[in-house]
């Protein structure tokens, strides 16, 4: 049975600046009541799971007590959920922030523009969304928000949106539509794969540095258990070794290997799932992605690090067994392979490094053809 799908958006503003309307709207259905089971008083971020389909459950972070004489403890607050979600699970990131500004006010505060720059930390893309714009006092108006909001903000202007989530009648006997809402979904779209194109390359090297150093600290173990072994240094001992650190070198490569599949996979599949549940009806095309390219791997063994490290074996191991103190060879010994194993591990790095480059290629390219029309 395939699993359901989760999907964060933090969405933050001010009391009244149309937060829920333009959930309900983005997500086609009155899905969100306005203010049912909040908070009535106190600051705070608070999440609500709400079930779009039977599959498929979004989880919605909402401010209550956004207000500027605030500021410092918000830009606390925001930091502490940001870093929360800043992990290498794709399922907990968040995968949409939108901040909301309402239109009406015709003019943006330094207290909003302090909370985008809050928010942007750490490269998150942020919608800022010009809510309630039908009754923004013309489009002179909005378009003034929407520079000083990407000049103070240092937000892409593409990440600023005009929305009216409710067709109305005003006082006026005007009838307004209900505008925005595809447009939002086109960034939310673009902002996820964006962090996928940021995130998982990192995730990928974090996770491939750790292997690598896990089978440094395996092999420099094995080196000093056998050093407290009778005949632990002989040339015989010197060959099982030798196997064994390559078979250990063998075991790190595939586990890298596995990790890159696993995450360029889940990423896919997750991106092309958001997106289906999103969009009732598909805003655009998304080419499926194609089969992941294979993991860059490199023969390797202890005798050519060692040679690549400068030592010659054979007269490493007939100028040990001349040395006459017991702690001197053993110290000679540990010397010598710590220096063969830290050649090796360099090149398990220069892998890695490799690696990581072809994924950030990969999805590079990926996020080229998304973007791009038929």
């Amino acid at each position: 049975m395939e699993k359901t799908l989760d999907a964060n958006v933090l969405i933050l503003g001010k009391t009244g600046s149309g937060k829920t309307s333009l959930f309900n709207y983005i997500f086609g259905r009155n899905v969100y009541a306005t203010g049912a089971g909040r908070p009535v008083t106190g600051m705070g971020i608070y999440e609500e799971a709400v079930t779009l389909s039977p599959d498929f459950t979004l989880h919605l972070y909402d401010s209550w007590g956004l207000e500027a004489d605030k500021a410092r403890d918000w830009k606390q607050l925001i930091n502490d959920t940001l870093k929360a979600h800043d992990v290498p699970e794709i399922t907990e990131w968040f995968h949409t922030i939108i901040y909301c500004i309402s239109a009406k006010a015709a003019r943006v505060e330094d207290f909003d523009l302090e909370i985008i720059e809050s928010l942007r930390q750490g490269g998150n893309q942020v919608i800022v969304a010009l809510t309630h714009a039908d009754v923004a006092g013309g489009p002179d108006n909005l378009m003034t928000m929407l520079q000083t909001i990407a000049q103070s903000g240092h937000v892409p202007e593409e990440d600023i949106l005009p929305v009216n989530s409710q067709s109305k009648t005003l006082l006026t006997g005007k009838k307004t539509q209900a505008y925005g809402r595809e447009a939002i979904i086109s960034r939310i779209k673009a902002g996820l794969l964006s962090a996928i194109s940021q995130k998982i390359p990192h995730i990928f090297e974090e996770e491939g540095r750790e292997i690598i150093e896990t089978w440094y600290t395996r092999c420099c173990y094995r080196i000093d258990a056998d050093l407290r072994k009778p005949g632990g240094i002989s040339t015989r001992k010197e060959k099982e070794r030798n196997r064994l650190f390559t078979a250990y070198a063998e075991e790190a490569q595939s586990d890298i290997e596995q990790s890159y599949d696993i995450l360029i996979s889940e990423a896919y599949r997750y991106y092309w799932k958001f997106c289906g549940h999103l969009e009732q009806n598909p805003v655009g095309f998304v080419k499926k992605p194609g089969k992941p390219l294979e993991v860059l791997r490199m023969r390797l063994h202890l005798t050519d690090a060692l040679q690549a490290a400068g030592e010659n074996i054979g007269q490493f191991f007939e100028g040990l067994f001349k040395k006459e103190k017991r702690t001197a060879k053993h110290d000679a010994f540990a010397q010598f392979y710590r220096k063969g194993l830290a050649k090796y591990r360099e090149q398990l790095y220069q892998m890695l490094k490799e690696n990581t480059s072809k994924m950030k290629t990969e999805l590079r390219e990926y996020h080229q053809i998304v973007q791009s029309p038929e």
